[in-house]
């Protein structure tokens, strides 16, 4: 292991500020437009921001694109978080029903279906790399994740046709039992500028988000100025938010690591921990977090140690 550093960019910017542009777009090309001459998609979460997006939108009888979007593309497992590589999701699967479906079952025919989390069936744990039938309780996947990690190790994870069809087998062979619950999840609906969002506080329309036609999973204020999900290639005119950066903070970083530390999948890992450990300590959601580039590429660097340094060590007994 080796003594790396790496320096942070840390942005503060001011409070949001919002624009609306006047030309219909779809919601993939209202951001790529807000990214490239202002900020980003509008981000409305807090009650102070939604009076000042109010404001900007007062009179306004139109839909407008926000940067709120449903991550339909982040399933993964339960343990470690796992990305999926292996899927057989059953016809026209996995299709958000409603709009509230984040967690997957197996049938008992070994396919797959996405559904609600309150729903109770039995569930599948592993426990060193062995599945687990769990039947009675029937639980809800959260409480079905707690009890797997409780009592074994966590949910099951599937990673080929064979582990499938090995599931599929175990529930086969329970009668009166047709599905249960997998490790598979993904998230719900996030901002476009990756700021933390809470879903359920946002001020939906009655029944939104129902997911109403298939791919409902972008977002747009109506004319009341409440949320419902649309279909992302509609047009609608849209919100950008404007913020300029105030203040850089720079601040060094250490870690001990090995010589893989500069893998992108790692900074990557570990600048998301930096940024949830400084919102633990209370840095405003509107505070980017960036590395701070370096002439010769890498993220971080080797210390090199002094004499004196060295020295002590070989003194510690």
């Amino acid at each position: 292991m080796h003594r790396m550093t790496r320096f942070l960019s840390v942005i503060l910017c001011s409070s949001h500020k919002y624009i609306l542009i006047g030309e219909s777009k779809t919601w993939a090309e209202a951001q790529e437009y807000c990214r490239q001459n202002h900020w980003d998609l509008a981000t409305v979460q807090t009650d102070e921001e939604w009076i000042e997006f109010n404001k900007s939108r007062a009179g306004l009888q139109l839909n407008t694109w926000i940067g709120l979007y449903d991550d339909v593309n982040s399933w993964r497992w339960s343990f470690q978080n796992e990305n999926i590589t292996f899927m057989n999701w059953d016809a026209p699967q996995p299709n958000t029903y409603m709009g509230k479906e984040y967690w997957a079952y197996f049938y008992s025919d070994g396919y797959w279906n996405d559904y609600r989390c309150e729903s109770r069936l039995p569930f599948i744990c592993q426990s060193a790399g062995q599945p687990v039938l769990v039947t009675d309780p029937e639980m809800s996947w959260n409480e079905a994740q707690s009890y797997c990690r409780e009592n074994y190790t966590d949910l099951i994870t599937v990673r080929s046709t064979e582990e499938n069809q090995q599931l599929a087998m175990m529930i086969q062979s329970h009668t009166n039992i047709w599905s249960a619950w997998s490790g598979l999840f993904r998230d719900s609906w996030k901002w476009s500028d990756q700021t933390s969002s809470s879903p359920s506080s946002l001020p939906w329309a009655p029944g939104q988000p129902d997911n109403k036609f298939p791919q409902e999973i972008c977002a747009a204020v109506n004319s009341d100025g409440q949320i419902a999900d649309e279909s992302c290639s509609t047009q609608f005119f849209f919100f950008c938010n404007v913020k300029e950066p105030v203040k850089q903070q720079i601040l060094r970083l250490e870690v001990k690591a090995g010589d893989d530390v500069n893998n992108q999948a790692i900074t990557d890992t570990v600048l998301k921990e930096v940024q949830q450990k400084l919102r633990e300590q209370g840095m405003p959601a509107d505070v980017k977090v960036v590395w701070r580039e370096q002439p010769d590429g890498k993220l971080f660097q080797k210390i090199k140690e002094s004499k004196k340094e060295i020295s002590q060590k070989c003194n510690v007994e």
